[in-house]
């Protein structure tokens, strides 16, 4: 289970620094600093209130949009929010969404604040509940509102498009897959019945046959049984998996490494426009932007820059010292702190980086595609020239 710790270490240059990491464990949060260079001086465990955050079964992150972009328009029209709330539930055709408006409608009428009854709830994520109670202590709820809407709209497309641009390499996976499996358990085995009784196959039939007798209909289903179970287990929480290696070995592809790192950055940044445009200040925008990013590195990194500037460090400089950000960031936040307008440069950024993902996944779908298709016309091509040279080698069959 992964943890917070408050870290101090030194720098090469002698400098005390502080940071939180999320790790699973002090060992872990000790190698990865030692890995940046750093001495470690202190590790300990932070002792934090987590928000408990979770989206109930039935319940998508697109009701979650409909309800921020629905209270937007009725409150902009005046409506009241108990009012609001109350249309809201009587049009809703989800049960557990219809329980969650009105506990909260509820809780607004005994007199509590918009923000705790949401947040009491443990359905709404902080980046909601942040701008939600900006705009409450302001007196602006329907804008609140519309900035949640427009940044869970974004998460929207963007999973929408991710999902999009490898249906078609998911289409070739599965009709690849799916012809393997029909040569492997009724052509290939109907051959091989023809054949093995001569003791005649080459090598390259018998690495065949070797294959058939493991990709059998029955072992194919005993595979399919153990993934079920696997997902059962996980699912009601018997055993804990996970996939951690092959994320890293993944990491290491060139073009894996770069369409991830651009996508991270891309929603770092709109994260981080989103809250600055809401009115959230600049370093619980950075710590809540942070957490949604999955790469500890970058998650760390950011992190350990609040400290820095809570000191009174200038933005810009405190993100030129961390070495996996390209230079634009720093570049770019320069001039929005000189100009005063942070919030359009992490626009600006979101643009770039959402820019660099799409190229990337353009290029990784140009490679990816054909790989496919010149890797199953390999296996075909292998099986068809060991059959081939099967009849061959037998010369004759005896009827």
């Amino acid at each position: 289970m992964l943890k917070e710790y408050a870290c101090t270490y030194l720098e090469p240059s002698g400098s005390e620094r502080k940071t939180v990491v999320v790790a699973n464990d002090t060992k872990e949060v000790i190698q990865r600093l030692k890995e940046q260079g750093f001495v470690v001086v202190d590790v300990k465990e932070k002792i934090t209130k987590k928000h408990g955050y979770i989206l109930r079964k039935g319940i998508t992150i697109s009701d979650l949009y409909n309800i921020a972009n629905q209270l937007s328009i009725l409150l902009r029209s005046g409506m009241k929010i108990d009012n609001a709330l109350n249309l809201l539930i009587s049009s809703s055709r989800k049960e557990k969404l219809k329980e969650v408006l009105k506990a909260v409608n509820q809780e607004i009428k005994s007199g509590k604040p918009v923000t705790q009854a949401l947040e009491e709830r443990k359905l709404f994520p902080p980046l909601f509940i942040s701008m939600v109670h900006v705009g409450e202590s302001i007196g602006n709820l329907s804008t609140a509102f519309e900035n949640v809407a427009n940044y869970l709209k974004f998460q929207i497309e963007l999973r929408r498009e991710i999902i999009n641009s490898l249906t078609y390499p998911f289409f070739l996976i599965l009709a690849s897959i799916v012809t393997l499996f029909f040569m492997f358990n009724f052509i290939i085995p109907r051959f091989f019945a023809i054949f093995e009784t001569t003791g005649k196959m080459p090598l390259p039939a018998k690495f065949i046959f070797a294959v058939v007798s493991i990709f059998n209909i029955k072992n194919f289903f005993i595979f399919l049984i153990l993934i079920l179970l696997l997902y059962i287990f996980k699912k009601y929480g018997i055993i804990n998996i996970q996939f951690k290696g092959l994320s890293s070995y993944a990491n290491r592809i060139p073009i894996i490494k770069s369409l991830l790192f651009n996508l991270e950055l891309s929603r770092f940044s709109y994260s981080m426009y989103s809250m600055l445009r809401s009115g959230v200040d600049f370093v619980k925008s950075v710590k809540l932007s942070a957490e949604i990013i999955q790469d500890s590195r970058l998650r760390d990194a950011l992190s350990g820059s609040i400290n820095e500037i809570k000191k009174g460090k200038r933005i810009a400089d405190v993100f030129s010292q961390i070495a996996i950000l390209p230079d634009v960031i720093p570049n770019l936040l320069r001039v929005g702190e000189e100009s005063g307008n942070l919030q359009t440069i992490f626009l600006e950024l979101y643009q770039i980086f959402n820019d660099r993902f799409k190229n990337t996944i353009r290029r990784f779908l140009v490679l990816l595609e054909p790989t496919i298709i010149v890797f199953m016309g390999l296996i075909v091509g292998f099986i068809i020239i060991s059959l081939i040279l099967t009849v061959m080698n037998v010369g004759m069959i005896k009827l």
